[in-house]
């Protein structure tokens, strides 16, 4: 999440609320390989599928976090345009998840509609993959910044997805290899804006519960409303079951998608989350936050991959690329073939030797 300086703009997250324990990993310590830290990222990888990351002590969490302030600054801005003019731009799923979706355009699990609105900035079209993408003025001046956060996101995650490339058993580089910045994908930059509420209203849901369906997600956000189901929820959890996220000055919240379990063979977890009325006095603030979702090349094959802690499984998995899984899996979801639901978190050993995690 941004600054601290960012946070005092708004009323602090409430004491009385219950929260979600999440692992606060060290980028510094990260970037040392220091081995117990990577075991707690391991560990959260596998437990719950999301974890902070302190980003303050080195150049490039230091970077990040002026990158992601600057895109805060842009979301105000964006989301301020007039309704006209953004929805030149909507998004028109499942073909098309790029660009402008207002409140309401999604449907929450009793059919009332969603309190959230979006603009969903691909990947490609900022980094010149593809065709310029016709966009309101603003994201046109800003490209630049734009194309910078994409790139310095993509570093970050990749320092991290190297870690748990040995935590798997891999060779340095696979998982990042699989979602490269210079390969057509379905990445996107999703600049967020969830509706203020009035002091009276009653808790409610602003957008749906689900999983991530690409690789790994990294968000800032500064006012609470995120909310995690956790693994030891019932089958069919009710709204106490869910835990807020307490955002964090100087953090970025990760979590695993569902591209990863399939590619670890359930060894991490993809868990579900969803976004609720913000606690306390903070439903009364408008709620921003940016989050940038790393999915596969959409010609990246989707069998998992071999490795020391990977089960090879006994069935024949078939052939099927990056784009035709994602969209058999959105098509399931349509249908109810597939409904949300968290997956992974199959416990796998490691063990320390000689300083290194190596998989056992």
């Amino acid at each position: 999440m941004p600054t601290e300086e960012y946070f005092a703009r708004f009323p602090p997250f409430p004491s009385d609320v219950p929260v979600v324990q999440l692992e606060c990993l060290s980028f510094t310590k990260l970037l040392a390989n220091d081995t117990a830290e990577r075991q707690r990222l391991f560990q959260a990888c596998q437990d719950i599928g999301f974890f902070l990351v302190n980003l303050r002590g080195t150049d490039e969490g230091e970077t990040m976090l002026k990158h992601a302030e600057r895109a805060f600054k842009l979301t105000e801005q964006i989301h301020k345009l007039d309704q006209d003019e953004l929805k030149q731009y909507a998004f028109k799923p499942p073909a098309d998840l790029f660009g402008y979706k207002s409140v309401g355009d999604m449907k929450l699990e009793d059919g009332s509609p969603d309190r959230m609105a979006f603009y969903n900035l691909s990947q490609d079209d900022i980094l010149g993959n593809t065709p310029s993408r016709p966009a309101p003025a603003i994201v046109e001046t800003h490209r630049p910044k734009f194309r910078a956060f994409f790139q310095h996101a993509h570093l970050i995650l990749s320092r991290l997805l190297s870690h748990l490339d040995a935590l798997l058993g891999l060779e340095d580089g696979t998982l990042s290899s699989l979602s490269p910045l210079d390969k057509a994908s379905g990445t996107s930059l999703r600049l967020l804006k969830a509706l203020p509420s009035a002091s009276d209203t009653k808790p409610r849901t602003d957008l749906v519960g689900h999983t991530d369906l690409g690789s790994i997600t990294m968000l800032f956000n500064v006012i609470g409303g995120l909310q995690i189901l956790p693994p030891s929820a019932s089958e069919k959890p009710s709204d106490s079951d869910w835990r807020f996220v307490r955002p964090m000055p100087d953090c970025a919240l990760i979590n695993l998608g569902d591209a990863m379990v399939q590619w670890s063979g359930g060894v991490v977890r993809s868990n579900m989350h969803r976004v609720a009325t913000a606690p306390g006095a903070q439903k009364g603030v408008e709620r921003l936050s940016v989050a940038y979702l790393l999915r596969p090349a959409l010609e990246t094959f989707m069998q998992r991959l071999k490795g020391g802690t990977i089960d090879a499984g006994e069935e024949e998995e078939e052939d099927i690329c990056a784009r035709d899984w994602e969209g058999m899996r959105a098509a399931q979801i349509v249908k109810g073939e597939n409904k949300p639901g968290s997956i992974g978190g199959k416990k796998a050993a490691i063990m320390v030797a000689r300083g290194e995690i190596v998989a056992n």
